[in-house]
């Protein structure tokens, strides 16, 4: 009997020492501490010169084998303009009875040629009329509009890189779609989608009032989430208001009666409803214009939250001056950093998408998770979600300046609607990274543009991105 005891005991301490063995073993290939470090997240009221927003000016270009555009003036414009996007006014008139010439069409590409070159994003509006006579100068035969669209959406869709939105469908006083001779309900329609047939998807397009969209659209309903961003025709269709902020019906755009009165989809709803409407599609798609003739509607005040309920994105700098005077004139008197900025200063940061960075973090529990998990939660504080979306990246950066890994976020940039708050999450294997302190790096790219987007915050804006979190892997 005891010299089984002593077997089993000896069978006992061997396998205690085994599975201390294979234990210490696997603590010290496993286990790992990891401390982390975030950033410090301040926002700032600077300007952020990002693209597809903002401040816009008007340029008009009439194309014509007489006296074609002067390009070196064009140059000259183009490399001292100050803004990211900027409206070209292209007319047409004297091709009102026949084809755009060879001539016109290569003016029309030289134009675009030159703006691209300098980076801009470019807003364009095809018309027959700056004068308000629309009905004289606009062809005698909607074909020939059609035409027009063909060989004008040839040259434009080789700009699609710096082409961001068309406005308008070519007809009407300046291209607004009053006035004309071809606003009919089914001419309107037919117009809008041959352009949208011939415009390469990419390119947003947009109607004069929220009464047009849903005509063309064939229905009350606003555009859904779902169907957002996929390249159809209500997908692409935003909206431009040049009359905006001006009256309580925003110089016509909206109506006296209740859109639930509507017997038909051309009829307007009332400046509350309207504006609803707007609330929901331009989570989706642009809306931008000009503001007019100072009155309460377009006190600062006042202003804000209609810009914010429409989710203006782009707005001219130089129409209405008695407007935007008043607005540098005031003041905003909120509680956060814009305290003090002048109305003017802060419509403009606030136009389109404005993304603040609040808070990074890293969590690890070392015997349960393969992956460390990377948090970062921002909001955009702007008017308007980005319509274009971009990549979001993470760069590991070693104490050597080694990027050692690089991946991007799972999230659609284009989802960030106005005051929302954002969590991305991301793994990041720190078993392969071994001991030693490291960087954490983040960074929206626009692909198209080939650019950086930034941040509100103070962090600057390295090669790697913006900093956002050091942490520590020891054993």
């Amino acid at each position: 009997m005891k010299k089984k005891s002593v077997i089993l005991i000896l069978t006992i301490l061997v396998l205690l020492s085994s599975i201390i063995g294979t234990g210490y073993f696997l603590y010290i290939r496993y286990y790992f501490t990891l401390t982390f470090e975030p950033e410090s997240f301040t926002a700032t009221s600077r300007a952020l010169d990002n693209p597809y927003q903002g401040w816009y000016q008007l340029f008009g270009y009439a194309l014509s084998d007489e006296t074609p555009p002067n390009l070196q003036a064009i140059e000259k414009t183009a490399a001292d303009y100050p803004h990211e996007l900027v409206l070209l006014e292209i007319n047409l008139r004297e091709y009102n009875a026949s084809a755009i010439s060879k001539q016109g069409l290569t003016q029309l590409a030289d134009i675009l040629a030159l703006w691209q070159s300098h980076g801009n994003q470019l807003i364009l509006r095809f018309l027959y009329d700056w004068n308000g006579k629309a009905k004289e100068t606009e062809p005698s035969d909607v074909s020939i509009i059609l035409e027009h669209m063909d060989q004008t959406a040839a040259v434009v869709n080789q700009y699609t890189d710096c082409v961001y939105l068309m406005q308008g469908i070519y007809v009407g006083n300046c291209g607004e779609m009053n006035n004309s001779n071809y606003m009919a309900a089914e001419t309107m329609c037919m117009l809008a989608e041959h352009l949208a047939s011939v415009t390469d998807p990419a390119i947003f397009l947009s109607v004069r009032t929220p009464a047009h969209w849903r005509a063309i659209n064939g229905a009350f309903e606003v555009l859904k989430e779902e169907d957002a961003f996929s390249g159809s025709i209500c997908a692409r269709l935003g909206l431009f208001n040049d009359g905006m902020l001006g009256s309580a019906s925003d110089l016509g755009t909206y109506g006296e009666n209740s859109i639930k009165m509507a017997e038909k989809l051309t009829d307007k709803g009332t400046r509350e409803e309207e504006i609803a409407f707007q609330n929901t599609l331009c989570n989706y798609v642009p809306n931008g214009g000009e503001v007019v003739l100072d009155n309460p509607y377009n006190d600062f005040t006042n202003a804000v939250t209609d810009l914010a309920s429409m989710h203006v994105s782009y707005l001219d700098c130089g129409y209405d001056t008695a407007v935007l005077d008043k607005w540098r004139a005031s003041t905003y008197e909120g509680n956060d950093c814009f305290a003090g900025t002048n109305g003017y200063d802060y419509i403009g940061s606030h136009m389109g998408y404005r993304y603040d960075l609040l808070s990074a973090g890293l969590s690890y529990d070392t015997f349960r998770d393969q992956t460390a998990n990377l948090s970062l939660t921002l909001q955009n504080s702007g008017f308007s979600a980005g319509y274009r979306a971009f990549t979001p990246t993470v760069a590991i950066v070693s104490e050597s300046g080694e990027i050692l890994a690089s991946f991007p976020f799972e999230t659609d940039t284009r989802s960030w609607v106005p005051g929302e708050t954002v969590t991305l999450n991301a793994p990041i294997d720190i078993r392969t990274l071994g001991e030693g302190s490291y960087r954490v790096y983040f960074q929206l790219f626009d692909e198209t543009l080939h650019r950086r987007i930034k941040f509100s915050n103070t962090l600057p804006l390295s090669d790697s991105g913006y900093l956002i979190l050091t942490f520590t892997v020891g054993k």
